[in-house]
């Protein structure tokens, strides 16, 4: 189906190090280091797990605040499988039409290293998450991590990552 891509720019950014925040007129002095920067953009498909098979319901029948979808997808390239993505999602709030918000945490595992997310998002088919970490080649990552749910327990993951060389 979706190949994966890597799209990769080398830029240079400023990091402030040991800065403070003033609240006075006169500016903070702050010593700067100059990192690397590298930017990457990762394309796969996703078989998800059925929703009835990821749904915890804690308290009275149907979603409400507390229950939770625990998942475990499978990471597709061209139909084979190259990772899983896990985690879970509390549900927070109840919204109209039977919709609901849920802030979720997770990770998805490729054989490179892993990518820690987490957000707060609805059940829309849309999610937009942060990359908060990973271990590996995604060791110094953070970015965006982006799921479309395209139906028939199927979607896309869109990860893009920022990665900064020489903290």
């Amino acid at each position: 189906m979706r190949r994966s891509t890597l799209v990769v720019g080398l830029g240079v950014a400023a990091v402030v190090v040991g800065g403070a925040v003033s609240a006075s007129a006169a500016p903070a002095a702050a010593p700067a280091a100059t990192a690397a920067t590298q930017s990457t953009v990762l394309r796969y498909d996703i078989a998800f797990r059925p929703f009835q098979e990821n749904f915890v319901d804690v308290g009275t029948p149907g979603p409400g605040i507390g229950d939770m979808l625990v998942f475990q997808d499978r990471i597709l390239d061209h139909g084979r499988q190259v990772g899983v993505q896990g985690g879970a999602c509390t549900i927070t709030a109840l919204l109209a039409g039977g919709h609901f918000q849920t802030h979720c945490v997770g990770t998805v595992s490729l054989h490179a290293g892993q990518i820690a997310f987490q957000g707060l998002v609805t059940d829309a088919p849309d999610k937009h998450l942060a990359v908060v970490g990973g271990t590996g080649r995604y060791r110094d990552a953070g970015g965006e991590l982006s799921v479309l749910e395209l139906g028939n327990d199927v979607g896309t993951l869109t990860v893009r990552l920022t990665v900064h060389s020489g903290r």
